[in-house]
């Protein structure tokens, strides 16, 4: 016969192996996902990686992450360069928390909302992939953001750049390169 503390630890690790849309949430209660069902892959390595830092056992820092879901959106956005992919309400069910909550922990914290920080993110890493010399192709970049049609990206970054990215890119690299020749004179 287990102990509680036996059975309660098996039980846990049943319970996250059971299906994708089965959440387990800090208290250790377990819920079913009112999500569409369906998760990103960028979706399903974040999930993860909270599940993995909430299994580490007596580990302080995982438990500091998580008593700050604000710190915990923040850090996936930045991870994933503010892939298009990632839903903030994914993450907020995932972490235990109202959508309502986590917006307003995350506000309060970084002055920005979680969607101008994903924009934000997203915009700065799809300039600097474009101004790497020779230019980045530009379905490479919105593959890595998350974008299925090259046409979404290209509207995103035409929308907060004012120019599409292959022009932008093209004039960013020959400013660098305009750079690079007048300090190696």
């Amino acid at each position: 016969m287990l102990s509680l503390p036996q059975f309660l630890k098996r039980l846990f690790f049943t319970l996250i192996g059971i299906a994708d849309t089965l959440v387990i949430c800090p208290e250790g209660t377990a819920v079913i996902s009112a999500s569409t069902g369906t998760w990103s892959p960028i979706e399903r390595d974040v999930i993860a990686e909270i599940r993995a830092l909430r299994a580490l056992p007596g580990a302080d820092s995982s438990a500091v992450l998580l008593k700050s879901p604000a710190r915990v959106v923040h850090h996936f956005i930045l991870a994933s360069h503010g892939n298009v992919q990632l839903r903030m309400a994914t993450i907020a069910k995932e972490l235990g928390v109202e959508m309502r909550t986590l917006e307003r922990a995350f506000t309060g914290e970084y002055r920005l909302t979680m969607a101008q920080y994903q924009v934000e993110v997203r915009l700065a890493f799809s300039r600097w992939m474009l101004s790497i010399f020779p230019p980045t192709k530009v379905s490479a970049v919105a593959a890595l953001l998350g974008y299925n049609l090259v046409q979404d990206f290209n509207r995103f970054f035409k929308q907060h750049m004012h120019e599409a990215p292959s022009e932008w890119s093209r004039m960013e690299c020959a400013r660098i390169a305009r750079g690079n020749e007048s300090t190696s004179r």
